[in-house]
Order: structure tokens, then sequence, then C-alpha cells
């Protein structure tokens, strides 16, 4: 009976250690390679039969990029602030890992689609109306950014008052990443959506509508809808393509031409697939670190005004396609090696 329990226990921490250690060797080789070692991006062909390890070496790189480490940040907040029921943080490994796949998922499934619709489908809509759809997308996590504030009440005046001050130093942030300066249609939307921001939290402002419409009320549902995180990673893909170095370029290339599509549709998923499992491996490190969501717990308010505060911040940044403003922030990493 002893030994029945042991292999109980045993088994689920040894197959975590090893996904561990698969995460981590999938990370290690292509920087040992590419990073430390002597092989280039001019050292294989694309559309060789090494193709794929290529492109999905570039994929793992491009995650220490400048253009890249800015999404950490906000991605770690979304999937902690997913892991928040009734009010609560949740250590359930399986609801933290499942918004980490998630947000991968939906960042994944547009940056292929978007790659890809010209070369496989003929259809250049996704290329042609991006910037639409990136203006839209902003809209979407505007929205979702209000209802994700959680409804304090009047009973709490002196947190309403701390929150109207960091929301005019977010106001002052994203108008400068967004350079606003100047447009008063543009700061007085910012504004706008802030001050809703504010008006939820202090209980002015109620949305029982969007509340139907949108699943992911933290305070009343059970689990938070992981469309919410899919949605925020597929909004990171409109407006967010990884650094285009000249591995990236040469597959988007392939992609769009119908006599190469399919080829360039794989190295796509091939470097996806790289550019995931840096975040995969965040993901499982945070649903793995109970002590970690302990320490956090007394925070959780404080960390769904955050994730919320973010989302409309980025909104914003990616309805006036400046998300890659915050790229100046991060200019101390530039570790792609070209790919």
């Amino acid at each position: 009976m002893a030994t029945h329990g042991q292999t109980f226990k045993g088994g689920p921490f040894s197959t975590r250690r090893a996904i561990y250690a698969a995460l981590v060797a999938l990370i290690l080789l292509p920087l040992a390679a590419f990073g430390l070692g002597p092989l280039t991006s001019d050292s294989f062909s694309l559309q060789g039969p090494a193709g794929p390890l290529l492109a999905f070496s570039a994929g793992v790189l491009s995650f220490v990029s400048p253009c890249v480490l800015p999404i950490v940040p906000i991605y770690i907040t979304q999937i902690s602030g997913g892991s928040i029921q009734q009010g609560r943080i949740s250590v359930s490994r399986r609801v933290t890992f499942s918004h980490a796949i998630a947000f991968v998922s939906g960042l994944t499934f547009i940056f292929i689609v978007l790659g890809t619709s010209a070369g496989l489908a003929g259809s250049y809509f996704f290329q042609d109306n991006r910037a639409e759809l990136q203006k839209v997308a902003g809209l979407m996590l505007m929205v979702m950014g209000v209802v994700l504030i959680p409804p304090r009440g009047r009973a709490s005046p002196m947190r309403a008052a701390w929150l109207l001050l960091g929301l005019t130093a977010v106001f002052f942030f994203t108008a400068e990443v967004a350079e606003l300066r100047g447009d008063r249609p543009g700061l007085a939307l910012l504004g706008g959506v802030l001050i809703a921001a504010w008006l939820r939290f202090a209980g002015y402002l109620q949305l029982p509508f969007l509340l139907r419409t949108f699943t992911a009320d933290v305070g009343h549902h059970k689990e938070v809808s992981y469309g919410r995180s899919a949605l925020v990673g597929g909004a990171f893909a409109l407006g967010w393509t990884p650094c285009i170095g000249p591995i990236l370029g040469s597959i988007l290339t392939l992609a769009g031409q119908s006599s190469n599509a399919w080829t360039g549709a794989y190295l796509l998923v091939a470097y996806s697939a790289g550019f995931s499992i840096p975040f995969l491996a965040t993901g499982l490190m945070l649903s793995d670190s109970q002590k970690f969501f302990r320490r956090i717990a007394p925070y959780s308010g404080l960390i769904e005004v955050a994730s919320a505060v973010m989302l409309l911040s980025v909104g914003v940044l990616l309805y006036y396609g400046r998300l890659t403003g915050l790229n100046s922030f991060f200019g101390f990493s530039d570790f792609n090696q070209g790919l």
C-alpha cells in the first residue's frame, strides 16, 4: 500500500520534472548553437531539411529580443490575473498553465494566419486590413479592461483616490509611448477610457449588459474565461510581430508566395513553436510555484486592477499602432544574433 502511494505521488512530480527538462533543453540548444556557438543564419538553407531547426531556433532566440521582452511582464500579469477565482488567487496548476497555453495559442494562431493567408488562400484581406484589425482588437481590449476592473463600491474612497493617482500616471506614460502629444482626439480617448475605469472601480459605472457578454467577471464567475487570454495573445500578434530578422523575413516571403506557401507555412509553425517555448516555460514555472501565489494572495485585488489597466493601455497603444513603442524600455537586450 505504501509503495502504491509513493508511486502515485511521485508520478506527477516525475512528469513535471521531465517537462521542465524538455523545455529547458529546447531553449538551451538553440541558445548554445546560435547564440554562443559557431552557427549563424547562413549555416543552413531554409528550404532544406534543416530549415525547421533554423526557424525553431530563431523563434526561441526572439524571446529575448527587445521587440518581445516588453510582452513578458504583461504576459505574467495576465496569467496571474487569470488565476484569480472568486476574488482570490488560485494555486491550481491546471488553471494557470491553461491560461498560458491559451495566450500562446491565440498569439500563434493569428501570427500564422497573417503570414500564410496570401500564399495558401490567395487572400490579402488580413494583410491589407491589418491596421483596421489592430483598431478593432484595441477597442476590444479597452472594453475588456474596463469590464475587468473589480468594482469596490463607494465604501473605499481611499482606494479610489489611490487608483485615480495611479491612472493619472498611466495617462502620461501611455500618452508618451503612443506619441499622443498634440493629438486631442487621442488624448480624449485615452482619458475617457481611464475615467471609465475609475468610475467602474468606484462603483459609479455599472455594466450589467457587458458582464453578460464578457464571461470574464472575476468577481462572480467560478473561473475566468480562457478566451480572454487567447484574445490578448491574438491582439499582440496583430500589433507586435516579433523582430523581423533575416530568418523570419525569409519565412514570411516564402509563405506569401503561392509556389512556396506550404514551405513557408510549416516553417512559420516551427518558428511559432520555438517562440512559444519560453512563454510556456514561464507559465509552467508560475503554475508550479504555489509559494509565489500564496505570497501574492494578499494583493489579489491589486493584481486584478493592474491586469485590467494593462489591458486598457495595451488597447490604446494597439489602436494607434504604437504597441512597439514599449521597445525603447528594453533596449538593453539584443540577443537574437541576426536570426
